[in-house]
């Protein structure tokens, strides 16, 4: 999947080289950081290439949990009573029977529509909601002096143009729907790879995708950290991160770089897998492009590269909020924006209906494209009991972390994985100390956003700042009557808005 831009200048701008200064150093900037990229490289890892692993039962066997918890959903729950109620009404209408009869059919079938409607009784309860709605920052809404009120102020005339779907109410549908209606508008989308060698002797891959034009030394640089362990690459799968690289590169002119965690998409491990406490990949990454940014500006006689901002989806939201707690002065971003994440992952755990519902999904996703017969191998040999991560009894992502990402990583218990992942554990929050906006919807099915602490860590760091919507799901938010012309562009937006906020107010 690795596309390499050739030639060396985009053709856009090599045929305006003869007439345009502009145009020229801005080629030449682009060449030149290619060169450094290429350089730093240090291609895929030289391994023997490992097959994915037999799955005891097959796939088949694998998806009745999934289905077990399809059907504890509300949104599968809701959709079947209308439906069984729409043909009981079709049936009264149509079976031409005694009035009475057909009025009784009638009656069950307009009821079971309306449980359809409002929500059917029993199923796995919801963990009630405490964050309210709104904008979460230290400070006086009303002094338009400080940094918090400008971007609060941004925010607020930003969100008074979002209109949220007005057909699509619940927080699952909000999930689901841009996934199944949003166009890959990444497809072709050219990138550099760029392979960095990491401490463990594993390699990772970071995708650099330019603008149009080519690398513009003048626009910001943003990360963009992936959700749980993408199967494919985030060209093909389309999806909010290859929105986000598209829109960021393509309507905004700055250079995106996509972070493949390790092991995933279309690349592979020795033995170190990926696990979401661990935050010195990105460390690397981010070290990488500080280097060959400022290598390319120093050419051009000034002293520092472009500023790097970073922004993360889910799992990748929670990797990017830990960063930056533990690297505080040191993280190398002027800022960071997420969607979706937590800042408690032991709070989350109480989350029932995330546990019984939706992350069924996503263990069958790592059950069957995470593991292959090499890692497979090493597990055993860390003492993990692989029957027990095929059976039925591991059927969430928490049973995957308490039976396999803890022991296979050394963790004594699931929490302390969980505590080393969060960045409200040990007073890691305290330590942020680069702006750092959490995007999150109170009707998430998948992570809770109580699990942000948002009026805790606010009042307390100035650098923390939440966003709470009514609505959105899990990296979700549809947009307008009209949302699948839309794409993800209530995140994209959202990540534009505040890296030139924060740029201007620089």
């Amino acid at each position: 999947q690795a596309h390499r831009l050739e030639p060396d200048c985009p053709s856009a701008l090599v045929r305006g080289i003869g007439s345009n200064g502009m145009a020229a150093a801005a080629a030449g900037s682009h060449a030149k950081l290619l060169r450094e990229l290429r350089a730093i490289s240090v291609g895929p890892p030289d391994i023997a290439h490992a097959s994915p692993v037999a799955i005891p039962g097959g796939r088949l066997a694998q998806m009745w949990p999934v289905l077990a918890g399809a059907g504890k959903t509300a949104m599968v729950r809701s959709f079947l009573a209308m439906y069984l109620g729409l043909l009981l009404l079709g049936r009264a209408l149509w079976s031409g029977r005694s009035a009475g009869g057909g009025a009784a059919i009638g009656l069950v079938g307009l009821f079971l529509m309306a449980y359809g409607f409002v929500g059917l009784p029993g199923g796995v309860p919801v963990l009630a909601v405490r964050t309210a709605a709104g904008f979460y920052c230290k400070g006086d809404p009303n002094d338009s002096s400080t940094r918090n009120a400008r971007i609060r102020h941004a925010f607020q005339g930003w969100l008074a143009r979002f209109s949220p779907t007005p057909f699509v109410r619940t927080g699952e549908l909000c999930t689901v729907c841009p996934f199944l209606w949003s166009p890959n508008r990444c497809v072709g989308l050219a990138f550099e790879r760029v392979w960095l060698q990491l401490e463990d002797e594993e390699r990772m891959a970071v995708d650099w995708v330019f603008p149009p034009g080519g690398y513009d030394p003048s626009r910001p640089v943003v990360f963009l950290l992936t959700g749980l362990a993408p199967s494919k690459h985030w060209t093909v799968t389309g999806g909010f991160v290859g929105d986000a690289a598209w829109h960021l590169s393509t309507r905004l002119g700055m250079t995106a770089v996509v972070v493949v965690a390790r092991g995933t998409m279309d690349t592979e491990v020795q033995k170190h897998l990926f696990h979401g406490a661990r935050v010195t990949d990105l460390r690397q990454a981010i070290l990488m492009a500080e280097k060959v940014t400022r290598a390319v500006a120093q050419e051009a006689d000034k002293p520092l590269g472009p500023p790097i901002f970073a922004a993360g989806f889910s799992m990748g939201a929670i990797i990017l909020g830990n960063y930056c707690g533990q690297y505080g002065q040191e993280t190398g971003l002027k800022g960071a924006v997420h969607f979706s994440g937590v800042y408690d992952a032991v709070f989350n755990m109480k989350f029932e209906y995330s546990v019984q519902t939706w992350q069924t999904y996503l263990t069958y996703g790592l059950k069957t494209s995470f593991f292959t017969d090499r890692t497979f191998k090493e597990a055993v040999r860390r003492g993990v009991n692989m029957p027990l991560i095929f059976s039925r009894s591991t059927a969430s992502v928490v049973d995957i972390d308490t039976n396999f990402v803890a022991p296979y990583n050394g963790y004594p218990r699931v929490e302390d994985y969980y505590l080393d992942m969060s960045l409200g554990a040990e007073d890691k929050w305290r330590k942020v100390a680069i702006p750092v906006l959490a995007v999150a919807a109170r009707d998430d099915p998948i992570t809770h956003c109580d699990a942000l602490r948002a009026q805790e860590f606010s009042a307390e760091n100035e650098n923390l700042l939440f966003l709470i919507t009514d609505r959105g799901g899990h990296v979700g938010w549809p947009w307008g009557s009209r949302p699948w012309s839309r794409g993800f562009d209530f995140m994209n937006e959202g990540i534009g808005l505040f890296i030139e906020t924060i740029l201007a107010d620089t």
